[in-house]
């Protein structure tokens, strides 16, 4: 084992000389994977992190894989970007989390697809100073947004706003929600707002779906904008779906489109799998629930899946809702 060096240490992104990523070891890819979950389980966009670990007994650097070996190993078996990041974000919750503000932890608990604990912190750890906190505000909002109860989620988006007007988060997260809320006018309408404010200074004369909404840009950082962009592209490709995952497999609303688009890609089993996974993850997402029950009729899967049929019927039931 060894210790954190530099802990938040932070220097401005530069393009750096990097090897090709196929002479790349795993102990390289987890260093970067590392470094760049730090990141995101921090809260720090367009930044990146110094952290390093030193040996205890040598005092030099070492690679997170032979720090944490464990972790290294397990994450060696797991393909997904975001369970490969829940790794690591379990180490850093061993090193680093008592450092952190509470608004960052909630974060982490958002993105890592546990909103309900997420809430269940803001409630337990919450004291004066986060209640005049825009950010604990602000992440508290976006918990109750990946829960669709959307009410909550934007009182607690207008409080941030309230306590910071210019909060970019804030915003980008009020827009969110009201384009779930039947406001989709009102949220194109920030979007533009954050949009035109972020990239006074930009020279560039396009960019890229990812650069826009990616998290590292800090851009537009908005799971509904990202739908909005891909669905408006004929020519969109899975791959392209499957890329900007990463960003937004926390919210079960980009989940649920992008399943969405498998299906109207006559790709009815991925969809299904999709539909299927999020329903087991995110039960209280209607869409998620309604579209995996109606696509195993439809496929004809109900006679394998008696299981998975009564776990659907029976959110169904208890939530009201009809096929």
């Amino acid at each position: 084992m060894g210790f954190f060096a530099n802990l938040f240490g932070l220097r401005d992104s530069k393009k750096k000389r990097e090897r090709p990523a196929s002479a790349l070891t795993d102990v390289d890819i987890f260093d970067k994977e590392f470094l760049a979950a730090a990141s995101r389980y921090t809260s720090r966009p367009k930044e990146e992190m110094s952290m390093r670990v030193r040996s205890e007994e040598t005092n030099e650097v070492i690679p997170f894989a032979i720090a944490f070996p464990e972790a290294f190993e397990e994450w060696k078996q797991v393909k997904s970007i975001w369970d490969k990041r829940g790794i690591i974000y379990k180490v850093l919750d061993n090193s680093i989390r008592e450092s952190m503000k509470l608004w960052q932890v909630i974060e982490r608990y958002n993105i890592d697809r546990y909103p309900e604990h997420a809430l269940k912190i803001a409630a337990e750890y919450a004291t004066g100073p986060d209640l005049t906190d825009a950010n604990f505000h602000m992440a508290v909002a976006r918990s109750y947004f990946i829960l669709t109860r959307y009410k909550e989620a934007e009182e607690r988006a207008e409080k941030a706003l309230s306590l910071a007007p210019n909060h970019m988060k804030a915003k980008i997260l009020l827009g969110d929600i009201w384009y779930y809320t039947h406001q989709q006018e009102r949220a194109h309408d920030l979007y533009n707002e954050v949009l035109n404010i972020k990239l006074a200074n930009d020279s560039r004369s396009s960019l890229t779906i990812q650069q826009l909404v990616g998290f590292d840009n800090d851009l537009l950082h908005s799971p509904v904008y990202a739908i909005t962009m891909l669905r408006s592209d004929t020519a969109i490709t899975e791959t392209s779906w499957d890329h900007i995952a990463g960003e937004f497999y926390h919210y079960p609303h980009f989940r649920s489109a992008h399943a969405a688009f498998l299906v109207q890609q006559e790709q009815y089993m991925k969809a299904f799998v999709k539909f299927m996974t999020l329903s087991r993850d995110m039960p209280w997402f209607k869409e998620g629930v309604i579209n995996s029950y109606s696509l195993m009729l439809q496929l004809g899967l109900e006679p394998q899946m008696g299981e998975d049929k009564a776990r659907l019927e029976e959110i169904i039931r208890k939530e009201h809702w009809t096929v």
